[in-house]
């Protein structure tokens, strides 16, 4: 690289950063021209998806995305051939789907190709979410390039002596972290991307917080996570729950008005006495600011007409545990358990699946009800 083609490498790099500290557009936009030329910009999703696929050449949603397996299939073939993928996948669990997202860029204009990164980061973000959502699996997606290159085969390696050492050879910390989830061609064609082209033509008014919902779940199935996945999951539920109860009409979510809670507390001080004291503050405060049970029921109020079922298992304590999904959230969140708590969390394990569950269920409840939702925001003047 000569001293003027370094110069104008290190300007064009800096465009995009005197514009935007996120790594993610500057990583692209360091690979601006080649993804201008070749109009697509690659990702790279890593997790427990397990994609078999039949169709070598991807499949293309026709609006501009591309997805295809990149699982290996060793069964046949010497271990030499591949072992970094080989050992990926038997031993970390790990398989690869490729993406690319079609874009045009113009690779000396930063100010206008920065939001055209943006949209492309959003749509790759929200397919892995939404295929962590339907799948239950731990996913995340990686920056890449989309290149042509040769491949070459690889030899099988010399014959070497018998060697013995002692070594570390890895066990899994769960078993979530030694299962993968098989996906076939028709979970990516028949409930991906029509999942993905009804999200996308969700009305403004609500998209971006069911989107969120759902980036908060997909981090909850992130088997790594350790605790957070239990605050994760309840986070989708609440954060729904408050946007809608705080924006939605006051009747349709019961919400008391700033005078109806002023009447209410008055009614519960004058009847205060010494023993009943702390009962009349709590409730007060209560009437004040409405807990995250009265603003999540709420909700479901109206998606699911009160669901008994989902109450009792986000409410109710088990009875294995004593604890209901709430409460659980609640011990976490405050610092009364953490991870060397081994055998309380060992009890609790089966409540993750109950949280993973209910917290999917209210999702894809939201999107089934966004008309009618944004309806009645539209009413409120939202």
């Amino acid at each position: 690289m000569t001293d003027d083609s370094f110069t104008k490498f290190i300007r064009h790099n800096m465009s995009m950063r005197q514009l935007t500290k996120v790594e993610l557009v500057n990583t692209y936009w360091n690979h601006a021209h080649e993804i201008a030329e070749m109009g697509k910009l690659a990702f790279i999703i890593r997790g427990n998806a397990a994609w078999e696929s039949e169709r070598l050449e991807g499949v293309d949603d026709g609006k501009g995305l591309w997805l295809k397996s990149n699982r290996y299939e060793p069964i046949g073939r010497h271990f030499a051939e591949e072992s970094v993928r080989t050992y990926l996948q038997w031993y970390m669990n790990i398989y690869e789907i490729w993406g690319t997202i079609t874009i045009d860029i113009n690779p000396n204009d930063a100010s206008a190709s920065k939001p055209l990164i943006g949209q492309a980061l959003e749509k790759a973000t929200c397919i892995t979410n939404m295929m962590s959502l339907l799948k239950g699996v731990s996913l995340r997606w990686y920056p890449a390039r989309y290149m042509y290159i040769q491949h070459k085969p690889m030899p099988p390696p010399p014959e070497r002596a018998v060697t013995e050492s002692w070594v570390c050879l890895l066990l899994p910390r769960s078993q979530d972290e030694q299962t993968s989830t098989v996906l076939r061609d028709e979970h990516i064609l028949n409930e991906l991307i029509p999942l993905g082209n009804k999200v996308d033509a969700l009305p403004s008014a609500v998209q971006t917080v069911i989107k969120t919902a759902i980036d908060w779940h997909a981090h909850g199935n992130r088997y790594a996570s350790g605790l957070n996945r239990f605050v994760n999951y309840w986070e989708s539920i609440e954060l729904l729950g408050h946007f809608f109860y705080t924006r939605l009409p006051a009747d349709v979510v019961q919400r008391k008005t700033k005078t109806e809670k002023k009447d209410m507390i008055i009614h519960l001080l004058k009847e205060v006495t010494q023993d009943n004291c702390m009962d009349v503050v709590k409730k007060c405060n209560e009437t004040r600011m409405p807990t995250a049970r009265t603003k999540v029921l709420a909700f479901l109020d109206i998606i699911t007409d009160r669901d008994s079922r989902m109450e009792a298992l986000l409410f109710k304590p088990d009875d294995k545990t004593g604890k209901s999904l709430y409460q659980i959230r609640n011990d976490i969140a405050h610092g009364n358990l953490s991870e060397h708590h081994f055998e309380t969390i060992e009890s609790f394990s089966h409540r993750l699946f109950d949280a993973q569950k209910i917290s999917s269920q209210i999702i894809l409840l939201s999107i089934k009800n966004a008309e009618k939702l944004t309806q009645q925001l539209t009413e409120h003047g939202e």
